[in-house]
């Protein structure tokens, strides 16, 4: 359940017009692709040549981990543990790590985030050309093999190893940003590069402050407009913010929308009830699955679940686009920049 770039980097003083003092760092930035996305960083620093090596810390760490997360790659530890399900597979300490995380935010969200969906991923590949709808038949065979219960994790002599169900596929897609944006930060932070910005698809992570001495600033994208339209805007103050949305990965068939992200319970694309999640957190990782999970669950289950969860921070928009609904804890951090929209708090 991949997400592309659902929101919107902005570098937003409390002047957008104005322009920086001499004596102020400057902010360097730097794109590349990995990890099935755009990976961007932006750097505070006070040379391009220190910039330039908290950009390389970022590619390096992205592209360790996703060696070991990616199931595209034949020698990954994820495609390791799909060739021998049902056996056990020697795994890093990362995977067995983000393995563990999957099983308890699947627990804690009833299934609606599920790691074992990989085989009805591959069945629906909505991101990739062969996109098609499965029969009914293909849908119920493939949800035999779909339980995260079946993931188990162990630690041995310093070593560790993970095994999945006989025939059960997993996919990262909805934590392993996340979580390899935790561990790029944390790489940074222990070299100096306190004042970052990165952003990986529609996981964004930010520490320190932007070229102003001011928390960087993100622009949460309207969803069926153009890039660069956003409808609120939020200080990522030593934090994460993540957006699962149905509007950037999909195809159309005979007047029907198809959209990524799959109900683990029914086998196929979540009725829409939501056009957009995002959740603010100091984990990426768990933001990253927490987004699906209450997206699987719809408008009303979401609310009800941020009731029961109140220490949670996430921002709602309803399918139609014209309702907002945000926990109460965002109060004085959220601020709604489209005027056609119809507030809520949830408390």
């Amino acid at each position: 359940m991949k997400k592309l770039l659902l929101l919107s980097l902005i570098l937003l003083s409390s002047n957008p017009f104005a322009a920086p003092s001499e004596s102020e760092q400057k902010v360097y930035s730097n794109t590349t692709w990995a990890i099935g996305t755009i990976v961007t960083s932006q750097v505070k620093a006070d040379s391009e040549e220190r910039a330039n090596f908290c950009h390389k810390l970022v590619n390096d760490e992205t592209r360790k981990l996703e060696y070991l997360l990616s199931a595209y790659d034949p020698d990954s530890d994820i495609s390791k543990l799909g060739k021998n399900a049902g056996s056990w597979v020697e795994v890093s300490k990362e995977t067995a790590e983000v393995l563990r995380l999957s099983n308890k935010i699947s627990s804690e969200t009833n299934g609606t985030y599920d790691p074992t969906v990989g085989a009805l991923v591959k069945l629906w590949s909505v991101d990739q050309d062969t996109h098609r709808i499965p029969g009914n038949e293909e849908i119920k065979n493939a949800l035999k093999n779909v339980g995260y219960s079946s993931i188990e994790v162990k630690t041995e002599n310093g070593k560790n190893y993970a095994k999945i169900g006989p025939n059960q596929e997993i996919t990262l897609g909805a934590i392993g940003k996340g979580y390899i944006a935790d561990k790029v930060m944390e790489v940074l932070l222990k070299n100096g590069c306190s004042d970052s910005l990165l952003s990986f698809g529609g996981n964004i992570i930010g520490s320190g402050t932007n070229g102003e001495n001011q928390p960087w600033r993100v622009g949460l994208q309207t969803p069926a407009k153009d890039r660069g339209y956003y409808f609120a805007v939020l200080p990522v103050d030593n934090a994460s913010i993540v957006t699962s949305g149905d509007y950037e990965k999909f195809f159309v068939q005979d007047g029907v929308k198809y959209h990524h992200l799959l109900n683990p319970l029914t086998g196929k694309p979540v009725r829409a009830t939501l056009s957009s999640v995002t959740i603010y957190h100091k984990n990426s990782a768990t933001a990253d699955a927490l987004c699906t999970a209450l997206f699987v669950m719809g408008w009303d289950d979401a609310i009800n679940y941020l009731k029961e969860h109140p220490y949670l921070m996430a921002v709602l928009m309803d399918e139609d686009h014209r309702k907002v609904a945000y926990t109460k804890n965002l109060e004085g951090k959220l601020r709604i920049v489209d005027d056609y929209l119809k507030a809520s708090i949830i408390q």
